[in-house]
């Protein structure tokens, strides 16, 4: 009786990259390991090239990735995120700027139309005249009773607080925004893990890194959840405890 023996084949990733902990494949077609090739930036995986050559003692043979060019269109729609996102942050760079420069400006004197200045007649500057010339004492009282600013006492504009930095905030919302439009490829998530390990923290990341890339096998399995949840009920969700209830009720 012949038993059956399972194959293995070595992976070659070939121009791009394999994730960490990327399995030897059982199919000659690697259709179980292909979720672990990420592709060079503007291509798309295209599948792999059996080398029979390859084998040793260990493998039956190696799949070696091959790619093809991303159509245009779909870089452009991959991509348009980050175009809108340095739009926005040039956006509101350029307010605060001109807000601060507005704050600082020395204000224009206004005109004054004020309608009752109007040509002083000859009869009025002289009595004007006449009274400056009884009273000046008078004048000189009521400017002693003023009272004196001092230049110290001058209120000067209250600088704005530079708004404290979160490095991982811009990692939480990415991450947000794949779960809320239901997003089910695994590659999106492992790139946005490997840009975002260096800075980023909290519950979203340690979610992200130990159960939702954990392996092939839960991924499929949290993501099969996923698309389960009605889009209107996924866009209220904004944290990782109440997502994990929610994907518990999927059966």
């Amino acid at each position: 009786m012949d038993f059956f023996k399972e194959r293995r084949f070595s992976i070659d990733p070939g121009k791009g990259k394999k994730m960490d902990g990327c399995p030897y494949s059982i199919y000659e077609d690697g259709r179980d390991v292909k979720e672990y090739i990420i592709p060079p930036k503007g291509y798309i995986f295209k599948g792999f090239r059996f080398d029979p050559d390859a084998s040793n003692q260990i493998y039956d043979g190696m799949l070696i990735a091959e790619y093809e060019k991303e159509p245009f269109n779909d870089m452009l729609k991959s991509n348009l995120w980050k175009v809108l996102l340095a739009v926005g942050i040039v956006a509101v760079v350029a307010v605060v700027v001109f807000l601060a420069l507005s704050v600082f400006k020395d204000p224009k004197p206004k005109p004054t139309n004020d309608p009752k200045t109007e040509v002083v007649t000859t009869d009025t500057v002289a009595q004007n005249d006449t009274i400056s010339a009884v009273q000046p004492k008078e004048k000189e009282v009521e400017e002693e009773k003023q009272p004196v600013v001092k230049p110290e006492e001058t209120a000067q504009p209250e600088e704005p607080q530079p708004a404290a930095d979160d490095p991982s905030a811009q990692f939480k919302k990415d991450f947000w925004n794949l779960v809320h439009q239901r997003t089910i490829q695994m590659d999106p998530y492992d790139l946005l893990y490997k840009e975002n390990k260096a800075t980023a923290s909290g519950e979203e990341y340690d979610y992200l890194r130990f159960e939702v890339l954990k392996d092939t096998p839960h991924f499929k399995e949290w993501s099969t959840k996923l698309r389960k949840v009605p889009a209107s009920e996924l866009e209220s969700i904004n944290t990782v405890n109440d997502l994990k209830n929610k994907l518990r009720e999927i059966e």
